[in-house]
């Protein structure tokens, strides 16, 4: 307790947020360990995606402190590894959660103290083109404060690095560790914050995106209207003009269009989750749009719903990705793919699909740890051996649409997305035409949330007797392979295993590194046939409720 005491007093020092102190102040009167405990008994920790945690007091939690002294250490990282770092300067965007024009003020403010130019989007700036501009003013580094699409309760602070792509090993490492190295009591604060970069970057932006994107053939008769969500978040204004720009008449979903850190109309504002897009389909249908298009608050994801039949079809991330990869791919020959050397991406838990749609095309995919750091950052390593990059995607519906942006990018996406709907060919119809030269692979994630103390380290322990005891069997059928993705001897590791059964279904297992979560990932496949989807539906439903079965005896 007294530890704890300490600690607390200590951050009382440099705290600038008063309702915050007032808090602390009562705890420590009170000794209300757990509250400490949770506060004070370890920082946020700064990874490949900077911070993300819930908001409130204390370094365990997000703040106007805690982001002070992890810009400062960011900061002075910057200035050993960067040349020119102070002069190219950084730049700082934020969406319209809970603090976050706060903490892009602090974040300005500190590095403003220290020297550098600060390169100010604003008011609002979705995270794909606080990327775009890093890379695009050559800064030596871009900051968005965005927490994406986690519950209304939290914030994040995400780092880009100097060639426009997220942080990766070492840099990561060795920004943690300038971090733990600052003296938050003596940070200083320069309040100019910065100059506001023009609006000429944000048409620039809106122009690569579609510039990159291959004109299609119109439809006879091409779709006219579009419904869509920005979900309350900060994608709205700039989707709804390249949606526009592309041909559509554009229906947004009048209560979710305004940008609310509250997010007053859902209870989860991510696209995937149950009931988040129940209010852009109903739309819809209303105004006869074929799909429904919805953003997540940071508008990095682009989510897509049918609707052009009375049911009511979301499309999940594998199928999209694979039907924008088999639209970019149909741009060249077999010979031209060979010749360009030409790739696309997608992570480990993404499914094969778009393996077998790169291979019958004369390209490669790429595959990568999961998230985007490692898509891109392998990416710019296989471009730099003369590779053309296509596209890459991971099946959380983010998808990176070209070079423009090194990061998934929801805006960008839309642009490609808005020229399938007014081509002569539905993404319903490209997708089953995809499955019926490579056959049908569906995937489904599932995760158990153990929310009670320890929950963390009892999945941890779970994948602990996996690894120390491999099944034999899963699902009722044989284990053929297995794979450990935390041991390599060439590459990055991450805590995962994949097992391969004897029916040709691919079951991959990943713990959370930050939440009391166990996510599971499965891919089965079938041949095409009128009941296909509905069989797979039910096999996917089944295998979740087995495993959960199973990984909770563990």
């Amino acid at each position: 307790m007294s530890t704890l005491l300490t600690r607390a007093a200590d951050w009382l020092k440099h705290d600038p947020d008063s309702e915050h102190c007032k808090t602390i102040e009562g705890w420590c009167a009170n000794r209300h360990h757990a509250a400490l405990s949770r506060a004070f008994g370890s920082r946020l920790g700064f990874g490949t995606a900077g911070i993300r945690g819930e908001l409130g007091a204390g370094p365990g939690f997000m703040n106007r402190a805690l982001v002070r002294i992890v810009s400062a250490g960011l900061a002075d990282y910057l200035i050993m590894h960067v040349e020119d770092a102070t002069a190219r300067g950084i730049v700082v965007g934020h969406d319209a959660r809970q603090g976050s024009a706060e903490f892009a003020a602090d974040t300005c403010a500190v590095f403003s103290a220290k020297g550098f130019a600060v390169h100010v989007m604003q008011p609002l700036a979705p995270t794909p083109l606080v990327a775009y501009a890093t890379l695009k003013l050559k800064a030596a580094c871009g900051v968005v404060v965005t927490a994406s699409h986690n519950p209304p309760s939290y914030n994040g602070y995400k780092v880009y690095w100097e060639n426009g792509a997220q942080i990766v090993p070492p840099h990561d490492i060795g920004i943690a560790e300038a971090i733990d190295a600052v003296n938050p009591v003596q940070i200083q604060l320069d309040p100019k914050g910065g100059v506001v970069v023009p609006e000429a970057l944000t048409d620039a932006y809106l122009e690569d995106i579609r510039s990159q994107v291959p004109v299609l053939a119109l439809a006879e008769n091409p779709a006219s209207s579009v419904a869509y969500t920005p979900l309350h978040g900060v994608g709205g204004e700039l989707c709804e003009r390249v949606l526009t720009a592309e041909g559509l008449e554009v229906h947004t979903v009048e209560s979710q269009a305004i940008p609310d850190g509250a997010f007053p109309t859902v209870a989860f504002p991510n696209p995937e989750e149950a009931g988040a897009m129940d209010a852009v389909i109903e739309l819809a249908q209303n105004v006869d749009s074929p799909v429904a298009l919805a953003n997540d608050p940071d508008a990095d994801r682009l989510a897509l719903v049918l609707t052009d039949t009375t049911l009511p079809r979301p499309l999940t991330g594998d199928e999209i990705g694979a039907v924008m990869a088999q639209v970019l791919l149909s741009q060249h020959s077999y010979e031209e793919h060979q010749n360009r050397q030409s790739f696309v991406g997608r992570t480990i838990v993404s499914a094969e699909l778009i393996d077998r749609v790169a291979a019958s095309h004369g390209a490669t995919c790429m595959v990568t740890l999961t998230g985007f750091k490692w898509l891109w950052n392998t990416a710019l390593q296989w471009m730099s051996e003369g590779r053309q990059y296509v596209m890459a995607y991971e099946e959380a519906i983010g998808f990176s649409i070209g070079p423009v942006v090194r990061d998934k990018d929801g805006i960008g996406a839309a642009v490609l997305a808005a020229r399938i709907i007014r081509s002569p060919r539905s993404f319903r119809e490209r997708l089953e035409a995809i499955w019926e030269q490579h056959g049908v692979l569906a995937t489904r994630q599932m995760s158990i949330v153990d929310d009670e103390p320890g929950g963390i380290q009892r999945h941890q322990a779970r994948m602990s007797v996996l690894r120390s005891t491999p099944p034999t069997s899963l699902l009722g059928r044989a284990v053929v392979r297995s794979h450990d993705y935390a041991v390599s001897d060439t590459g990055p590791t991450t805590n995962c295993l994949s097992f391969w059964l004897d029916d040709g279904t691919r079951v991959m297992l990943r713990p959370s590194g930050t939440e009391p979560k166990l996510k599971s990932y499965f891919q089965v496949e079938a041949p095409l046939s009128s009941d296909v989807q509905k069989d797979l539906d039910a096999r996917l439903s089944d295998m979740s409720s087995e495993m959960t079965n199973f990984l909770l005896k563990l």
